[in-house]
């Protein structure tokens, strides 16, 4: 069993942090829109933050286990017949996708804190701060994290439509990696690309 990164594709803890990390940010993307919905009552969005901030801290090591992870061992290299193009797009989406898990897992907290409230986690208790309230520094963090929830949906999208078309329009090599372990290299590849 490929348990870490070949060359040719990813194994098996890639892929797991792959689809972890995705279950988690889609969950809390889709809480935290609904959260702040025009039409959400105020009872609601407090029920829904607290869900939001309770899961976010459960899966905060993780995603940054993610995201620190595939910085430093970089990508498998490109899969056989893939474009230059294609190539440097998907590298594009999934640098602009971590840098942005980054930003949210950093300015979700400062707002809570700088705000001067403490981060629910379920019914166990409360995260207090360390920061005193601070309303423009809260509003500043704030406005970054509904910013690059924007930016991190878009990219996802990207993301996923760029799979789609790899296992609709070619023989989906590239997109099946994130599904099965590989094992092996490609002949005609050089080390992993960073």
């Amino acid at each position: 069993m490929q348990i870490h990164d070949a060359r040719a594709g990813y194994g098996w803890l890639s892929i797991a942090l792959h689809w972890a990390a995705a279950i988690a940010v889609v969950m809390l993307w889709f809480v935290g829109n609904q959260m702040t919905a025009e039409d959400t009552l105020p009872e609601e969005a407090a029920m829904l933050l607290k869900v939001h901030t309770s899961v976010a801290v459960a899966v905060y090591l993780l995603l940054l286990y993610r995201v620190f992870r595939r910085l430093q061992i970089g990508f498998p290299a490109r899969s056989a017949g893939q474009k230059d193009a294609l190539l440097r797009t998907a590298r594009v989406v999934h640098f602009v996708l971590l840098f942005s898990i980054l930003v949210m897992l950093f300015t979700g907290p400062m707002q809570v804190w700088l705000a001067g409230d403490a981060i629910a986690l379920f019914d166990f208790g409360e995260i207090a701060g360390p920061f005193t309230a601070n309303e423009n520094a809260a509003a500043f963090f704030n406005a970054a994290h509904v910013a690059f929830a924007k930016v991190l949906f878009v990219v996802f999208l990207i993301h996923v439509a760029g799979a789609m078309r790899q296992i609709l329009f070619s023989e989906g090599e590239t997109a099946n990696r994130m599904l099965v372990a590989t094992e092996g290299e490609f002949p005609d590849e050089g080390k992993a690309d960073a």
